[in-house]
């Protein structure tokens, strides 16, 4: 089913001011998209993506021939494409070689008030237990299970300047904010790239196997060490690499990937990397397409994917989302760019619930995993002002972006 609505008449009102509409935001390697306002939305629910991307693009053309300058999509999928996926047409767009933003300030800093487990420690270590032993029985290569924490605070969260921080804190990632017409703000800083298409050039960077990064040079140095030498890591950091190669390929005429991973590093992680560029065989080929041939890749789902899909719903216990999804942005040119949505967060009001997931495969250790969670969470965490879920710490403030900082007490 596909459905078009004007915003207008919708959840966000019929605001005029530019500063009072829906704050979009996208940024990527230094460049920042600021959107606002909506002039429509586009949704499906159980439409085929073929005819979903057509719909897309007739009704970005019919905007562009009726005078809509650089009309353009902004939007999430969600982990399982049966759900609802909401796209939204702004009113108005830029991009600019920073992020700078006009929003509201207040006197008050944030303070946390709770954090919760949506569930506990002993039920992410039993589904490891049992995804290793589903691995032993059936075909599956790899299933990656995620975790949620809720976390509270005593005011609302403003999301275009939690936005900010977390660009600040995280340069090199691709910081999105995305409000929903259910009146929620999806965000995070995610590192990694799905898919970006311009003109017939494509890129891909494929991310898996992970090591926490800490302040120590000693330390890094050693986990760089072991996450380049450690066998069941490169194992399932190919498990994602081959699987984006082989769902790229047949829309290229040239494709390369280099022999051996990278490491990257985020403020928070380590990890695997391969970046994988093409040449497009047809440059109307349209980004959403390979997104949709792409999503979900074994960074977010696992191999072979049916399986592991099948898995996940089994043994996570929660509703991933929109986590494991994808979100970014298209152009009436069909150019985009898509990163997979992790190191993400879902805000209502004064509450916002954080995601973290690991690959598990043949020699993955449940305690290790766990472990690779809780430094996963890091990256929203600190943006809340906590350093890990351990220590709670002065938190900067989501309602303005002041000098001082005020000590809070979070119950954990």
């Amino acid at each position: 089913m596909k459905h078009f609505s004007d915003a207008s008449n919708g959840q966000y009102g019929s605001n005029t001011e530019q500063e009072s509409e829906p704050q979009f935001i996208f940024t990527s390697n230094g460049r920042s998209l600021k959107a606002s306002g909506i002039l429509c939305t586009i949704s499906s629910k159980g439409l085929n993506p073929d005819s979903f991307i057509e719909t897309i693009k007739s009704r970005l053309n019919e905007l562009k021939i009726n005078g809509k300058k650089n009309p353009m999509v902004i939007g999430s999928i969600p982990f399982d494409t049966n759900e609802e996926t909401e796209f939204f047409v702004p009113k108005f767009s830029e991009f600019s070689s920073t992020l700078t933003t006009n929003a509201v300030t207040s006197d008050n800093t944030t303070q946390l008030t709770s954090l919760a487990q949506v569930t506990d420690e002993s039920h992410f270590k039993d589904a490891v237990n049992k995804a290793l032993l589903f691995s032993e029985h059936t075909h599956l290569d790899k299933v990656v299970l995620s975790r949620a924490i809720d976390v509270k605070t005593t005011v609302a969260i403003n999301a275009t300047n939690m936005a900010t921080i977390l660009y600040q804190q995280n340069p090199n990632a691709f910081v999105f904010s995305i409000p929903q017409s259910d009146g929620t703000t999806l965000i995070g800083a995610s590192p990694e790239l799905l898919v970006k298409k311009h003109n017939n050039q494509v890129t891909s960077n494929p991310l898996a196997g992970s090591r926490k990064r800490t302040n120590s040079l000693a330390e890094n140095n050693k986990n760089h060490h072991e996450l380049w030498q450690c066998e069941k890591d490169r194992y399932e950091h190919k498990l994602v690499a081959d699987a984006v190669f082989k769902h790229l390929d047949p829309f290229c005429q040239t494709l390369y990937t280099p022999e051996a991973p990278s490491i990257i590093e985020t403020p928070t992680m380590l990890h695997l990397s391969t970046k994988i560029d093409g040449t497009l065989t047809s440059d109307k080929t349209s980004v959403l397409e390979l997104v949709y041939a792409l999503h979900p890749t074994p960074a977010v789902c696992g191999t072979p994917p049916a399986l592991a899909k099948a898995t996940i719903q089994y043994l996570e216990g929660y509703d991933r989302a929109k986590f494991g999804g994808a979100v970014g942005w298209m152009d009436a040119e069909g150019n985009g760019e898509w990163v997979v949505t992790i190191r993400c967060g879902v805000i209502k009001q004064n509450s916002i619930r954080l995601y973290a997931g690991a690959g598990i495969v043949s020699g993955s250790d449940p305690i290790a995993e766990f472990a690779e969670t809780e430094a996963k969470f890091n990256t929203m965490l600190k943006a809340l002002g906590l350093t890990s879920m351990q220590k709670p710490q002065h938190p900067t403030s989501l309602n303005t972006l002041p000098n001082k900082t005020k000590k809070t007490d979070v119950m954990i």
